[in-house]
């Protein structure tokens, strides 16, 4: 795979313990693992070994743009990060994605990725321009959150600088602190502990070149097509700002290169503050307003500002809130055992006294920094039943987008280590926008079962994917998305954009899963098609399998699904598709529907679909492992 065109060529190494750094040649992985998540898994195989810690200063932390990040493809200004994550239960290699300003400034900077080792003797930030790092002092910047240390880094540096920074939930290791970028946005798996364990405070990157493109017209074609399809189509789901009372958008907020913006917006409330909004996290804090204050208030809306400028992740932050709320009703934990005011959760003075413990580590933030599963494991098995009401067995969302509405995410749940959210975006968006057709009779959806059915045919392997009667087509569908969704991270690819699946702009209604390879191709001036794209995308998740297996996963016998995906009970609405559809009603056979409200899942069903999952794969099927043959793709003869 030539290199003219996409790629800048390097690859930063810098190593904090003896405070240098060199490059690696990009063209050394990209002809077999493009960039993002494809390079970062091939880097991170390469330097570790199994027994490395997620803290061990030997654990790279990775940051890896894709080669139409810097250009004009549109929603591409993402960059992955990844290494063995800390915030996983138990420790593992997963990765993140993170938008905003900074990864196109990184390629202007000359650099496709940065993988950064060691841990340096005191703290420092590194300051990338244009094709050179500094490693400078930061002992004025450890101790302050991120909203300081934004503005002290922007006072130095620069306005039009980009900057990724931690909290001091990241200097002092709690499991759950995230990277925090421009614009809102943040990196999440517990990244922001990595760097901070290595004495790590801040990136700031400025950068003055180019990002060379083969073909700039053929991008231009992609960019006025996207902009006709997704007129109705997929921003008539997603590209609206979640909504709050007394609050109005101010403006949208566009990372670079985005042709139309999502829900990240300048929001303000009626009482005249302000911040940046995007997802439904922006009102994680919602539900504990509501019932300390009759009412959703400021408090909601400062809410995610505060954890954000901690460096936590409001996710999890959510998470441990909904497990101590569960452990005092049961009687397992009190405010006297915590030492917390917990018959004031609700209010914004309770949630700073609670992340601050967190952030620092202090009394029973210690077991809260943890991470929600961690701090269950230390209470007995009723708390551990507790928090896997709604987290897996390693810490994640069992609940929205789950295998008990959607058969064909049962592999994902099954084999992924990470929060498969992209995957299991591309699952739920279609079914959710017929849910919108079905409940609205059409009048505030297209997508009909028609519709769905020959989406279904073009993108997920045939059109019975989405016959939810029968297990057939379910496991093939589950492994074109994942490779889809692989690749996507390789290029990397904007979720709320791609792939585009529906269609305003034609009678059909059906979108086009060649865009992502013309945009490849346009770029790059490599040649390559949908087909030649998901392949890749399937090496690299073969090669997220090896990493797993060689780090301590045991195939098949650690591919299990939570316990409670296998009770039938009454559920609340856990995603979009809940809301629309709250009988959880889905197509079956010519005009069947098919509810699965209160419904279980059958294990000899899940087993057969894992069978067929397995050999598609070119796993074996009685182990898990890779086949000889499938090793041999992934790391050549």
């Amino acid at each position: 795979m030539t290199m003219h065109y996409g790629w800048t060529g390097k690859i930063l190494v810098v190593d904090l313990s003896s405070h240098t750094s060199t490059h690696l040649p990009t063209a050394e992985y990209s002809s077999r693992f493009i960039g993002g998540l494809g390079i970062g898994e091939k880097l991170y195989w390469d330097m570790t070994q199994p027994e490395t810690s997620s803290f061990d200063p030997a654990n790279p932390l990775i940051l890896m743009t894709g080669p139409l990040c810097g250009t004009t493809a549109p929603a591409t200004s993402r960059m992955v990060v990844c290494g063995k994550s800390p915030c996983t239960f138990p420790e593992r290699f997963v990765s993140a994605s993170i938008g905003g300003g900074f990864p196109a400034e990184l390629k202007k900077a000359g650099f496709d990725g940065v993988l950064i080792t060691g841990k340096a003797d005191r703290p420092v930030y590194l300051h990338i321009a244009d094709n050179r790092v500094i490693i400078r002092p930061a002992p004025d910047l450890w101790g302050m959150n991120n909203t300081d240390v934004r503005a002290l880094l922007t006072q130095k540096h620069g306005t039009t600088a980009k900057i990724l920074s931690i909290g001091s939930g990241g200097e002092h290791h709690t499991r759950i602190a995230n990277l925090s970028g421009d614009l809102g946005s943040s990196a999440s798996m517990g990244f922001g502990s990595l760097m901070g364990s290595k004495n790590l405070k801040a990136i700031v990157v400025e950068g003055s070149g180019t990002v060379p493109v083969a073909y700039p017209e053929k991008v231009t074609q992609v960019r006025t097509k996207l902009r006709k399809m997704t007129g109705a189509g997929f921003y008539n789901l997603y590209g609206q700002t979640v909504p709050l009372p007394d609050t109005t958008t101010v403006k949208k907020l566009h990372c670079q290169s985005c042709p139309q913006g999502c829900w990240r917006s300048l929001q303000k409330r009626a009482s005249g503050i302000e911040g940046i909004r995007k997802c439904h996290m922006g009102s994680f804090y919602a539900k504990w307003d509501m019932k300390h204050n009759s009412a959703i208030t400021d408090v909601t809306f400062r809410a995610s500002d505060m954890v954000n400028d901690y460096g936590l992740c409001t996710d999890e932050v959510m998470f441990l809130l909904l497990w101590l709320e569960q452990c005092l009703q049961h009687g397992i934990l009190s405010e006297k055992e915590t030492g917390l005011p917990l018959s004031t959760m609700g209010t914004l003075e309770f949630l700073k006294l609670f992340c601050d413990s967190i952030a620092t580590c202090e009394g029973f933030g210690s077991i809260l920094a943890q991470g929600a599963v961690r701090a269950a494991a230390q209470f007995g098995s009723r708390s551990q039943a507790l928090v896997h009401e709604f987290l897996t067995a390693s810490g994640r969302p069992a609940r929205t987008y789950g295998p008990r509405s959607f058969i064909l995410s049962v592999p994902v749940f099954a084999v992924e280590q990470r929060p498969a959210i992209t995957t299991l975006h591309e699952i739920c968006q279609p079914l959710a926008k017929w849910a919108l057709w079905l409940k609205s009779g059409g009048t505030k959806s297209y997508v009909s079962t028609q519709v769905l059915r020959a989406i279904a045919e073009r993108f997920w392997g045939g059109a019975e994917a989405v016959d939810f009667s029968t297990l057939a087509g379910k496991a093939r569908a589950a492994k074109i998305i994942q490779d889809r969704q692989y690749a996507k991270e390789c290029l990397v690819l904007c979720d709320l954009v791609w792939p585009v699946m529906d269609d305003a702009s034609t009678d059909d209604h059906v979108g086009d899963a060649e865009l992502e390879a013309q945009l490849f191709s346009a770029v790059t001036g490599v040649a390559l098609d949908e087909a030649e794209l998901r392949r890749y995308g399937e090496r690299v998740f073969n090669l997220n399998r090896a990493i797993q297996l060689r780090d301590g996963r045991s195939g098949r016998v650690d591919d299990l699904l939570s316990e409670t995906y296998f009770v039938a009970r009454e559920e609340p609405p856990a995603d979009i598709f809940d809301i629309y559809n709250p009988e959880r009603l889905l197509p079956g056979n010519g005009s069947e529907l098919i509810s699965f409200k209160m419904k279980a899942l059958n294990r000899s069903d899940v087993a057969m679909l894992m069978d067929e999952y397995y050999a598609l794969r070119g796993w074996d099927v009685r182990t898990g492992f890779l086949t000889q043959e499938t090793e041999q793709e992934v790391f050549g003869a």
